[in-house]
């Protein structure tokens, strides 16, 4: 993620609610002063708000600024520099948003306005319906939570597509021809390791334990009995050992019933 890239750390995102609220409802839940981005979804109307608990900003402007990751909450007193590197990191984020929606709608995110005062933001009517998903963030040791604010207006064009029954359709699972000639020609040169048993034997710790140089340990099959040919450690063949141009070689005779029985 490009976030990761910024911040050098492991930063952990997790839903942890998806609701569906008036406008107005969303703006009193949130914190007096808080971060707030304001994007465009260009070509589709309307803004996407994301709020920023100060607690992961700060943490985040540390890393940037070569510290820790320690954070402060001084939301309301945000010099113009902490602004810029703020809102710019944020800013340069949004190509994860662009390609988290890239099979729905193909847009072109572009950031508007920053504000740390929710009261100054008047991004729909009071009553109007928004989605508001909210995501636990981790950034090291410090945790907070970031809200994707959308509004309605944003998602009427592509509801559609957001229901089951689309993502259900037999033509969307349907893999195009140049991907599945890519998938064929990777499946072709893949390797899996196949072993010929020999046979196998059971020993108690005391004889595992004794035994030395020059002892022999008997095996359950007879030098006569075709080989189980393993296949990525599953039994699919029947061979015989022998010798090709004086390197050893295992023929195959036929199938092996048991891996045929796991298959089903």
């Amino acid at each position: 993620m490009k976030l990761y890239c910024e911040v050098r750390t492991y930063i952990h995102i997790s839903v942890s609610s998806v609701d569906q609220v008036p406008y107005e409802e969303f703006i009193r839940s949130i914190p007096n002063m808080t971060i707030l981005n304001l994007f465009d979804v260009h070509p589709m109307e309307g803004r996407i708000m994301m709020e920023v608990n100060p607690t992961i900003a700060y943490a985040m402007l540390d890393r940037v600024m070569g510290g820790i990751g320690i954070t402060h909450n001084k939301a309301d007193s945000l010099t113009e520099i902490e602004t810029n590197i703020i809102s710019n990191l944020f800013e340069n984020a949004l190509g994860n948003y662009k390609e988290a929606w890239q099979s729905i709608a193909d847009i072109d995110p572009e950031m508007t306005e920053f504000e740390v005062n929710p009261q100054f933001v008047q991004m729909v009517s009071p009553n109007e319906t928004v989605v508001v998903i909210s995501l636990n963030t981790q950034i090291g040791e410090i945790s907070g939570v970031i809200n994707l604010c959308i509004p309605h207006v944003v998602l009427e064009p592509i509801i559609p597509k957001l229901s089951v029954h689309y993502w259900m359709q037999s033509d969307r699972n349907e893999a195009k021809p140049e991907e599945t000639k890519l998938l064929e020609k990777r499946i072709m040169t893949a390797q899996i390791p196949v072993v010929a048993l020999l046979g196998a034997s059971e020993l108690t710790i005391e004889e595992f334990l004794s035994l030395e140089v020059g002892d022999c340990i008997t095996l359950d099959k007879s030098v006569t009995d075709p080989l189980t040919v393993l296949v990525g450690n599953k039994p699919k063949f029947l061979g015989q050992a022998g010798r090709v141009n004086r390197r050893q070689a295992v023929q195959i005779l036929d199938h092996d019933i048991r891996g045929e029985q796991d298959e089903q």
